[in-house]
């Protein structure tokens, strides 16, 4: 059965036990990464987003825990809907904040093994094992390498590269 964006969402809620009486808050990359590496779902970041902007403004699902940092709530319809869809659901994550968040993010682009690591809001690029100072830096090697283009005008180049391992089935690690 095919998911739309917002019930993967609700979904990796779940997952990582949010729950509106206990007043769960989650990063909202943990949901993210969670929807793509547990319930398969091959969206980017820049669709999750604006999937969970609509729970949270038009449709009540989500509330911000604190506005702009990134980390949501369920609310008691957002679980009712949750439910709904997805069932009863074990968690198999523990919600995780912002400044918590742990997440590697790897694989090979040809012979390149490429690492994304990220802890809280700080992201660091390795190609074969060599620290890349700016990811924007690494999306033009890996243009080089593989003859791709990696736009990052205008959007965060982390996030071009999640969107860039999402789209090549990297391996997701939560650490």
């Amino acid at each position: 059965m095919s998911s739309s964006i917002e019930q993967y969402l609700l979904h990796a809620a779940l997952l990582c036990g949010m729950h509106p009486t206990n007043g769960t808050v989650v990063y909202r990359q943990q949901l993210f990464f969670v929807a793509n590496r547990d319930l398969g779902s091959r969206n980017h970041d820049s669709d999750f987003q604006r999937a969970l902007e609509t729970a949270v403004d038009r449709k009540g699902l989500f509330q911000n825990a604190e506005k702009g940092q990134g980390e949501y709530m369920l609310t008691a319809s957002g679980f009712a809907a949750a439910t709904a869809h997805a069932g009863s659901v074990r968690a198999r994550y523990a919600p995780t904040r912002r400044d918590d968040f742990r997440l590697t993010v790897r694989g090979h682009l040809g012979k390149t093994k490429v690492e994304l690591k990220t802890r809280g809001v700080k992201s660091t690029v390795y190609l074969d094992g060599q620290v890349i100072r700016a990811a924007t830096d690494a999306c033009r090697r890996l243009e080089l390498i593989a003859g791709l283009s990696l736009p990052t005008q205008g959007t965060s180049a982390v996030r071009v590269l999640h969107d860039f391992a999402i789209d090549r089935n990297f391996e997701i690690e939560f650490n």
